[in-house]
This record gives C-alpha cells, structure tokens and sequence, in this order.
C-alpha cells in the first residue's frame, strides 16, 4: 500500500515505476494500492493521474485522513505518514511486515526480490 500526494516531487516519480511494477508483477499474487492523500481528491488528483500517463494502477483516494494520518496528527487511522510518498508492505495473511518512507524503484531487482519474499510468507 503507497500513500502519495500529486504535490511531492519523490512521489512524481515513484507513481510511473509503481505503474509498471503492477505490469511486471501481473498474474502474481500481489495488489498495489496506490492511496493519494490529497486534500482535494479526484478533482487534483484524476488530472495528474492522466498526466503521468498511469495506465494500470487504479489511484484510490483519502482526502480526509481516514486510512493514514500524518504522525501525531489527532484522530484514528490504521496507518501512519510518516512522510510522502510511504509504503507499507502488507503479508498475505494481512499483517504490515514493514514500511519505507521515501522514493524506491520497486522494478529493480532487489524490489522484486523483496516482494516476492512477502509474497511467499
């Protein structure tokens, strides 16, 4: 699960590589759930969607801070921002095996090789 905003430069960038992991890795068990957290949901973030030529994810929205919160932000969310963009790794049995903050090429060969790691737990 990638938590994004169309407002953050590492976030422009790791959005294209999440689209084409979602091809590299189809007919795997694996889902990318790319959740942007822009205040003003689909009217900002369909637009920048389109731009960045996203084909195979489907962008989901949380403009009320109702799935992530910011650190120490008020207010209940299963998951927390603990900067942008953020990716949680979650196990196949639904447990957060882990997080990183930050831009990373999921495409790469030790992006796969650790997806697929959780893949198989």
């Amino acid at each position: 699960m990638n938590f994004w905003a169309s407002w953050c430069p590492p976030c422009r960038r790791e959005l294209p590589l999440l689209d084409e992991l979602q091809g590299i890795m189809c007919g795997e068990p694996l889902e990318i759930v790319a959740v942007s957290v822009d205040k003003a949901g689909s009217a900002v973030v369909e637009p920048f969607v389109k731009r960045l030529k996203i084909e195979r994810l489907r962008p989901y929205l949380d403009p009320k801070g109702q799935i992530a919160k910011g650190a120490g932000e008020d207010g209940p969310a299963p998951f927390v921002l603990y900067g942008l963009p953020v990716t949680y790794i979650i196990a196949r049995r639904g447990r957060i095996a882990g997080y990183l903050v930050g831009e990373a090429d999921w495409t790469s060969m030790p992006g796969l090789k650790l997806l697929r790691y959780y893949m198989t737990r």
